[in-house]
């Protein structure tokens, strides 16, 4: 994932050569040289200049001891009475237009308005509270984005930013944890715990994102071997948060100033309220005014022109929701001209449980399976849309039985202020879960539904999902004979008394920072662009690039690798100048991949157990 800085193309040539012969040489997840022989250490006891940072570079920000740091920065209790006052706030009977601002000045009276109310109310009554937001039009997205790059608008330099970002992520984002929650709470709208959860899981990202930058500045100066890369430098990036997960529109937005992109936020105007707070924290904390700016426009009120101007200048798209809206983006894009737009998105795709050789009457298999699809009204890219159950030991009329008898262990209502809900219902939502029989039909719900059928009636590959889970007697039970691949997998042991405690699983469980998530484009079709996953190695150090060729090269210590036979053949067919350079560069890719290879994690307490009163 590292880049590469400038070279001439006699070395980059070289460089892209030994990376893909260290991919043969030696893949990280299982240290063998794969087709050309087992690897068989180095040559000598030195450990190169490059080997020894990478780790250094690593340990500083994935490292146990700094996982354990950040999660229990982002996971510490939030204050839950000023949770609620907040709350109160957001819901209180108000008629009010609030300003829509533009570099500096709001927009004019003259354009479209657009009127919301609070999706909920204090008590699940009627909502009392109603705004009004004007709407930009074709000539505000033109002149934002042609103002910026003629004023040539530019991000702080990198040790300047990390102070504004840092400060706006310690005081005004984990520092007023209470009061996102609470917006959350009222505008998703969400149950408390859900929106808790977001909050939690968007600063443990902001977190990582920012610690790998730091590590990659102090890395600069001490080990002299990597460098930020801003590739977004003086480039405009249009973020799209997604309307059930709202703050991972300022997750891209941390990310992308980071990369050094100027950002043009177009949200839900419900959001509105909520981004237009962060936007003046931003400010508050020292980042130039114009490199974030916040415009309601994801509506049916509004002109899709509007949109489609974004979409024909900005240099990226970086978007979260259904794939279908993302590849229309992307296609329009490309539709009006603008082929070099970059384009990244964590989309929603089909997710799937599968039990084999258990019973879904099994408290552990029912109440995960049915939490799989209710969890956040059904409204997650993780719901679960499908359960294959094994004939042998199930009907269909079994499984939906078991699943509707799992839902009572669940609390649902409408008060937003109760703190004991596990669902917030709301209207135009379904009011309970469905469990449906008939295969006709069958697709991604984004409703508490999901799809019972006999293993094998449905088909559907699991490359397209971001959650697939399998049940069976044991963990070894469920890994055996899997084919499958997902953004995550979860292999469920059941115990065979199903009154002992046992974990609750399902295509929900991956939890930041200890997890990662998200469509990583290696494995899944479920995503298109370059979006690597969500707290993965890939991501959160995209904004590090090893140093380009240095007088330093000349005095470091290189480790030196042993290759196979087959290796050695292979290399006589380069002159014996750039033998010796191939080499090195051979060794620098093992190395960074020896220093990051995947490695398993200590386990983190997840979600709930079933029948946790057993002893």
């Amino acid at each position: 994932s590292f880049q590469v800085a400038p070279m001439k193309p006699r070395a980059r040539a070289l460089a892209r050569g030994a990376q893909l012969f260290a991919g043969l040489v030696a893949h990280p997840s299982h240290g063998s040289l794969g087709r050309l022989g087992r690897f068989r250490g180095t040559a000598t006891a030195t450990v190169s200049a490059l080997g020894a940072a990478s780790q250094r570079l690593r340990d500083a920000v994935k490292s146990k001891e700094v996982t354990a740091q950040i999660a229990a920065e982002a996971d510490a209790p939030i204050n839950r009475s000023a949770v609620l006052e907040r709350l109160g706030q957001e819901l209180r009977e108000s008629d009010e237009t609030m300003e829509v601002m533009l570099l500096g000045n709001p927009l004019p009276s003259d354009r479209k308005m657009v009127t919301f109310q609070t999706p909920t109310a204090p008590e699940g009554g009627s909502p009392k509270r109603t705004v009004h937001v004007a709407l930009p039009n074709v000539e505000d997205i033109s002149k934002v984005i042609s103002e910026r790059r003629e004023q040539k608008l530019a991000v702080p330099k990198a040790d300047e930013l990390v102070k504004i970002l840092d400060k706006y992520l310690s005081e005004e984002f984990l520092g007023k944890s209470a009061e996102h929650v609470a917006m959350l709470t009222a505008w998703g709208p969400k149950a408390i715990a859900d929106s808790e959860g977001e909050f939690c899981e968007v600063a443990a990202l902001m977190r990582l994102s920012l610690t790998a930058y730091q590590a990659t500045l102090q890395a600069n100066t001490s080990d002299f071997q990597f460098e930020v890369a801003r590739a977004g430098e003086g480039r405009d990036c249009l973020v799209m948060p997604p309307s059930n997960f709202a703050l991972l529109g300022i997750k891209d937005t941390f990310h992308m100033l980071l990369k050094g992109f100027r950002v043009l936020l177009v949200v839900q105007p419900r959001f509105f309220p909520h981004f237009r707070e962060i936007q003046l924290s931003l400010s508050s904390c020292g980042l130039p005014d114009g490199l974030v700016e916040v415009l309601p426009g994801i509506t049916p009120e509004a002109d899709p022109a509007v949109l489609h101007e974004a979409l024909k200048h900005v240099d990226r798209l970086q978007f979260t929701g259904s794939s279908q809206m993302f590849k229309g983006l992307v296609l329009k894009a490309i539709e009006l001209g603008n082929t070099r737009m970059e384009h990244a998105g964590e989309v929603s795709g089909l997710n799937k449980v599968r039990l084999n050789g258990v019973s879904a009457s099994h408290p552990a298999v029912a109440r995960g399976t049915a939490w799989a699809a209710m969890a956040n009204n059904g409204e997650l890219c993780t719901s679960a849309s499908l359960v294959e159950f094994d004939p042998a030991l199930d009907t269909v009329e079994s499984v939906k039985g078991a699943l509707l008898e799992a839902e009572a262990a669940f609390k649902a209502g409408r008060d937003p202020a109760d703190d004991s809900l596990d669902i917030l219902l709301r209207d135009g939502k379904a009011q309970q879960l469905e469990v449906k029989t008939e295969k006709e039909g069958f697709r991604e719900w984004w409703e508490k539904t999901i799809l019972a059928s006999p293993q094998e009636q449905v088909k559907l590959q699991t490359n397209q999902s971001l959650g697939h889970c399998i049940y069976a007697p044991s963990i070894e039970k469920a890994l055996e004979g899997v084919t499958e691949e997902a953004s995550n997998l979860y292999f469920v042991g059941v115990p065979a008394d199903p009154s002992a405690p046992s974990a609750r699983a399902g295509t929900t469980g991956a939890k930041l920072p200890e997890s990662t998530f998200g469509g990583m484009k290696s494995y899944t079709y479920a995503v298109a662009g370059d979006h690597d996953g969500v707290g993965t190695i890939q991501t959160i150090f995209d904004n590090t690039r090893r140093r380009g060729a240095s007088w330093r090269d000349q005095e470091e210590a290189f480790a030196q690798y042993e290759l196979s036979e087959v290796a050695e053949m292979l290399l006589e067919f380069l002159s014996p100048r750039d033998q010796q350079s191939f080499s090195r560069q051979i060794s620098q890719v093992l190395d960074v991949f020896k220093a990051f290879a995947p490695e398993v994690t200590e386990p983190y307490a997840g979600q709930g157990l079933v029948n946790p009163e057993v002893t």
